[in-house]
């Protein structure tokens, strides 16, 4: 966990360098969904922007489609959540960065769009022409790569191991105590587990919101039990400076000083007032498409 913390504070310069930039669209939204834009929670909707560290979070069952203005696309289901560490395409080919520390994702990865990394606790896969379904928690790691090739890597053991090239009809798995392992095809147990419509090919709606800009509704204020795993995970540095206004906040202020030993950065850093709220504005109701293209789960090693 401290390799991480290492490696969370070396990427805290880019993140915030990042930060603020409008990275792609939520064009699907099946279920309740938020945002973490700074300290504070929004409600999302489809035609939202999302931006450069957000963090997306979806509730048990929801469905998030983002796509990218680079041309790629994720569907998040949940309980889940992305942080968008720099996700819009930027000068050159600079692949987009996002952290899963849990849940389910379907990765389409497009060229002539820079590739995806995708980060997990335990695993990383880097896309640069595939479509991967993932499914990452604290103890397990698994990518299933329908299409195309990318290269799978393992995290969490204080440097991170040579990458293994996979290819399309590839499973690849560990788990905190057993290291990488690629096999053909799915396992059932994975198939049974994993979200139906990852079946199909991932829609495309972009185009219905590249002219309509919906703002995402104020919720509230993270509270310090929702901040404290990534106060925790590695990226703390980041996390320790964006939350700082919520030290105005007498509760928030109070589970810091009672954890002081924890986060001493935190709890020593001065209060900083909160940026202002955006105005409200009525969430849209979700549109479904079902594209209902097979999927090559039974597809043998090849």
């Amino acid at each position: 966990m401290k390799a991480g913390w290492f490696f969370g504070s070396g990427l805290a310069l880019v993140s915030a360098l990042c930060y603020g930039a409008d990275a792609g669209i939520v064009t699907v939204l099946d279920g309740g969904a938020r945002v973490l834009r700074g300290a504070t929670w929004y409600k999302l909707a489809e035609g939202a922007r999302v931006q450069n560290g957000d963090v997306v979070e979806g509730a048990d069952r929801a469905q998030v489609q983002i796509e990218f203005a680079s041309g790629n696309s994720v569907n998040l289901v949940g309980p889940a959540s992305l942080y968008l560490i720099s996700a819009s395409a930027r000068e050159g080919k600079q692949p987009a960065d996002i952290y899963m520390p849990q849940g389910w994702v379907k990765v389409a990865a497009k060229p002539p769009a820079p590739p995806v990394k995708l980060r997990t606790p335990l695993g990383n896969i880097d896309a640069a022409a595939a479509v991967a379904v993932v499914r990452a928690s604290a103890n397990a790691f698994e990518v299933f790569l329908e299409s195309g090739t990318a290269r799978v890597s393992e995290s969490g053991r204080g440097s991170e191991a040579a990458p293994r090239e996979v290819r399309g009809g590839d499973f690849v798995g560990r788990s905190a105590d057993r290291p990488l392992a690629v096999g053909g095809g799915a396992p059932q147990s994975f198939v049974s587990a994993m979200p139906r419509h990852f079946m199909d090919t991932l829609p495309s709606r972009v185009d219905k919101y590249q002219t309509l800009r919906v703002e995402p509704a104020v919720d509230r204020p993270i509270t310090f039990a929702e901040a404290e795993p990534w106060l925790n995970g590695p990226y703390r540095t980041v996390f320790v400076k964006r939350l700082q206004p919520r030290l105005a906040d007498p509760a928030f202020k109070a589970a810091v000083t009672a954890n002081a030993q924890a986060y001493p950065e935190l709890s020593s850093a001065p209060a900083s007032p909160p940026p202002a709220a955006k105005a409200e504005v009525p969430e849209k109701a979700p549109e479904k498409k079902e594209s209902g293209l097979p999927w090559p789960f039974s597809g043998s090693k090849r």
